[in-house]
C-alpha cells in the first residue's frame, strides 16, 4: 500500500512539473510570435508596429541597401501611425507615390525603407502634395493616380539618394517587398522583413482579363506569378536598376491573381519635373 501510495505520489509529481515545463515554453512562444515592439517613435507616436527580431537577416539588409529611396508613408490616427502606401525617393527632397495615398483630413510622414532597416527612427512630415491636376479624388480609379508629395529634411544629416526616372520604356523589373502585418482593426504596420522580386511587364490585354480595365500608356501590366506569395497589400515599387518605372494603382483582390497595374511613371515624366519645380 506504502508503495502504491508513494508511486503516485511521484506520477502527480512529474505530471506537475511536465505542465510547468509547458507553460514556460508556451508563454516563450507567445512572448517570441505575438510580442510587437514599437518603432519610428516621435513625440509619444508610434509609427510603425516591427515583428520581435533581435537582428535582421543578410538578405533583407542587401534588399535595404538595393533600394535606398524606397518610402513608406504612414497616416495618423490618434496616437498611432497605420501604414497608408509605398513611394519612392526622386530629385533629392519629394517623393512619388499614388494620389490614393493620400487620406484628406490626416496627417502624413515618410519613413525610408533604408533608415528603417538599418534601426534609425527619421521620419518626415510631408510638407506639400501635389496631386495630378486630372484624378478624381471623389471617384478613384487607376487613370491619373499619381502624385508628388515634398518632404520636411530640416532635421535630417544625411543626403537622400532619389532614383532616376525618364521616358523609355522597361520590361523586366525588380519590386521591393516591404512585408506588412495587419491587426484585428484592419490596419496596417510595417514590419521588418524585406524582400526582392523580379517581375515582368506584361501584355496590357491580361491586365484587362482579370480587372476589366483598359490600359493605356500611362498604366502598365505587371506579372507575379513566378511567386507564391500574396499580393492583396500594398507592394513596390518597381524599379529598372536605379530607375523608378512604376506606382501601384491596382493590387490584386485574392491570393490567386498574380497580376498588377501600376502607374507608368515614364509616361508622366515631365508632369513630375513640372510638378516639383513649380513647388
Amino acid at each position: 500500500m506504502k508503495r502504491t501510495t508513494i508511486g503516485l505520489i511521484v506520477v502527480i509529481a512529474l505530471i506537475f512539473f511536465a505542465i510547468m515545463l509547458v507553460c514556460v515554453q508556451v508563454t516563450k512562444n507567445v512572448n517570441e510570435t505575438e510580442g510587437l515592439s514599437e518603432g519610428c517613435q516621435q513625440d509619444g507616436r508610434r509609427h510603425v508596429i516591427a515583428l520581435n527580431e533581435h537582428h535582421l537577416h543578410n538578405s533583407s539588409m542587401l534588399v535595404a541597401e538595393r533600394f535606398p529611396y524606397v518610402a513608406a508613408i504612414t497616416r495618423n490616427a490618434s496616437t498611432l501611425w497605420p501604414f497608408s502606401c509605398f513611394a519612392c525617393v526622386v530629385l533629392s527632397r519629394w517623393i512619388v507615390t499614388a494620389a490614393h495615398c493620400r487620406h484628406s483630413g490626416s496627417h502624413h510622414r515618410v519613413i525610408l525603407f533604408h533608415d528603417f532597416a538599418f534601426n534609425q527612427s527619421y521620419t518626415f512630415p510631408i510638407q506639400l502634395w501635389r496631386i495630378h491636376e486630372k484624378y478624381n479624388t471623389s471617384h478613384p480609379s487607376p487613370k491619373y493616380d499619381i502624385a508628388a508629395a515634398r518632404l520636411n529634411l530640416d532635421e535630417y544629416p544625411y543626403v537622400l539618394k532619389p532614383a532616376v526616372f525618364d521616358e523609355s520604356e522597361a520590361i523586366h523589373v525588380e519590386a521591393s517587398i516591404w512585408k506588412t502585418v495587419s491587426t484585428m482593426d484592419k490596419r496596417l504596420y510595417l514590419t521588418n522583413h524585406f524582400e526582392r522580386y523580379y517581375l515582368k511587364i506584361v501584355n496590357s490585354d491580361r491586365c484587362f482579363e482579370t480587372f476589366g480595365i483598359v490600359l493605356d500608356e500611362s498604366l502598365i501590366c505587371v506579372d507575379m506569378s513566378n511567386y507564391d506569395s500574396c499580393f492583396v497589400h500594398e507592394f513596390g515599387p518597381i524599379f529598372s536598376e536605379e530607375k523608378l518605372v512604376g506606382i501601384l494603382a491596382v493590387k490584386p483582390q485574392d491570393c490567386d491573381t498574380k497580376l498588377s497595374i501600376f502607374t507608368n511613371i515614364s509616361y508622366y515624366t515631365n508632369w513630375i519635373l513640372r510638378t516639383t519645380h513649380e513647388g
